[in-house]
């Protein structure tokens, strides 16, 4: 997911690092993505044990390197027996009092820039219980609900009847983040979920800088709904003084199945991703990444990468989060 930047989309494409991961099947695959009209075909070859990007040092890594869960103390726990809900914009209610805040805050809470990425071309509005847009009153949208203590993030179609007060967006989703309640800078990020199916669908699990601005930016996880067996990891970076990323991408087992358990380890000198508890990909932690970050949750829908939903896009399309889990390590330097 990329804040307030125009992406070269196409040039995303051309340096995406495809590599088979822990789960991948024995024999080749052939993948397309469709990124900003550009159909791009890659040989997914599961020999392929380490591949360098093409942008500054990225390495791929499917040797099944193992989290190492020494020496961890818990620093945040959400088990979602409740939604824990940051109240902003409520009408004569009291403000805040939970964990996750649902809008991006980079201009008025019922603004629509707090409520989208107009940059990356996104068709959906992220919306709330207090959520009232052009309205007079909320419009009584809630894309968060918890069964049985699992997170559902529900994305839709926006009604007619809503549309007029949505800036007339197709789409409504959810969107949670720790802005302001909860950062940290070094240590293990990771979440359990399951992923939606549906050309269109995009779903992130990233990390911004607490003290604003943008790049850098960790993103543990991007996958595209049509593309469900590829996990997309990359950072962003702006110590060079220019944005400069590292994506990769990692084949494994169809993430709209079953839950899967995707982490980070960050610490002063590296950045691993994780799948399930095996390493996919590492990188050197950039010089402008040594700050406390906080979590963001999501699911887009439409824009340049993912493209627009299709006749077979099913809606309500869900993300189901079983928990989310940070640490640090006892003899590290995280804050």
């Amino acid at each position: 997911m990329k804040k307030k930047d125009t992406i070269n989309w196409a040039a995303l494409t051309a340096t995406l690092i495809i590599v088979a991961g822990p789960t991948a099947v024995s024999s080749g695959v052939n993948a397309t993505k469709q990124l900003g009209g550009m159909a791009n075909s890659y040989d997914l070859q599961p020999k392929i044990n380490v591949v360098r990007s093409t942008r500054k040092t990225a390495v791929a890594n499917n040797d099944g390197s193992l989290l190492d869960r020494q020496g961890l103390i818990q620093t945040f726990d959400d088990e979602f027996t409740e939604f824990s809900w940051y109240a902003d914009g409520v009408i004569g209610g009291k403000e805040g009092g939970g964990t996750w805040r649902t809008h991006f805050g980079y201009a008025g809470v019922q603004d629509r820039n707090s409520r989208m990425l107009p940059s990356n071309g996104e068709q959906q509005i992220y919306v709330d219980r207090a959520f009232r847009g052009t309205a007079s009153a909320p419009l009584g949208l809630d894309p968060f609900r918890v069964v049985n203590g699992i997170l559902e993030i529900t994305a839709d179609r926006a009604s007619e009847q809503i549309r007029p007060y949505i800036w007339n967006y197709p789409y409504i989703s959810g969107l949670m983040t720790t802005r302001g309640t909860f950062a940290q800078q070094y240590g293990i990020f990771e979440i359990r979920a399951r992923i939606p199916k549906g050309h269109g669908l995009w779903s992130c699990v990233w990390l911004l800088p607490a003290r604003g601005g943008w790049p850098p930016e960790i993103d543990i996880l991007e996958i595209l709904g049509n593309q469900p067996t590829s996990l997309v990891t990359t950072w962003h970076s702006n110590s060079s003084g220019k944005h400069t990323m590292g994506p990769i991408a990692t084949t494994i087992s169809d993430a709209s199945v079953d839950f899967h358990v995707y982490a980070i380890d960050w610490d002063e000198s590296q950045i691993r991703w994780y799948f399930d508890g095996s390493e996919v990909s590492h990188a050197p932690t950039p010089a402008d990444m040594h700050t406390p970050m906080y979590l963001l949750i999501n699911v887009a829908v439409g824009g340049y990468w993912p493209g627009n939903p299709d006749s077979n896009t099913q809606f309500p399309a869900v993300m189901a989060v079983d928990w989310v889990r940070v640490y640090k390590r006892a003899n590290s330097d995280a804050k």
